[in-house]
């Protein structure tokens, strides 16, 4: 084989030592891109831009922008996925929850713009890969917390479920917005402070009536 030949082989190749690098710069740009203006809208020269790498690099590590799509989605929602099984109580839960959210925070966007409606390019990957692994989980905690007593037995789960999840993301969402009353920011310790108000607000309204009375 020619020495030609290998060089051309190379040609759109990370050099050595560069690899995870540029795949990490991809997924933190698919992040970021794919989050604020949508899958459709975003062009495989613009994740390459905004990831320092050639186009060709998508291609390379993903294969095309829709399996770049999914590596985003799976970095933020592994660690969770990974982690559900050990979780035995709902504090916990809000906790591991919370913590995805602070670290990855531009995951509620994507969320809300590729998983959560019927068009979105995400969608039918978070349902066959996440939705039958997370949802039995939250039901089974808040059964837990009834068998202890802890939640009115009247409580609906999923839509208590439901009601403490959005309290728990919508700081995260109006914290892209700017307000003439909000500058679009909120430090780590303002949304953990949220974190808490929404858990304490959860369980003043769902605790038995005994526990609330005066």
């Amino acid at each position: 084989m020619s020495h030609g030949n290998e060089i051309k082989r190379q040609v759109g190749r990370p050099k050595e030592g560069s690899a995870d690098a540029a795949r990490s710069a991809l997924i933190l740009a698919g992040a970021e891109l794919f989050s604020r203006r949508g899958y459709a809208a975003t062009k495989i020269a613009e994740l390459a831009k905004k990831a320092g790498v050639t186009p060709a690099m998508v291609h390379y590590y993903f294969g095309g922008k829709e399996k770049l799509a999914e590596a985003v989605l799976e970095e933020a929602v592994e660690p969770l996925v990974a982690q559900i099984e050990k979780i035995d109580s709902l504090e916990d839960w809000v906790i591991a929850f919370h913590d995805l959210l602070m670290k990855y925070r531009w995951l509620p966007l994507l969320m809300h713009r590729e998983v959560l409606t019927s068009e979105g390019h995400l969608t039918e990957m978070f349902q066959a890969r996440y939705a039958h692994r997370i949802a039995p989980k939250w039901f089974a905690l808040m059964a837990a917390e009834k068998a202890a007593g802890r939640l009115r037995a009247d409580i609906d789960e999923f839509r208590h479920v439901i009601f403490l999840i959005a309290t728990l993301v919508h700081p995260f969402m109006i914290a892209q917005l700017k307000t003439p009353f909000h500058d679009g920011a909120f430090s780590s310790d303002e949304l953990i402070a949220f974190r808490d108000d929404a858990l304490a607000m959860f369980r003043r309204g769902t605790a038995p009536d005994e526990d609330t009375k005066c």
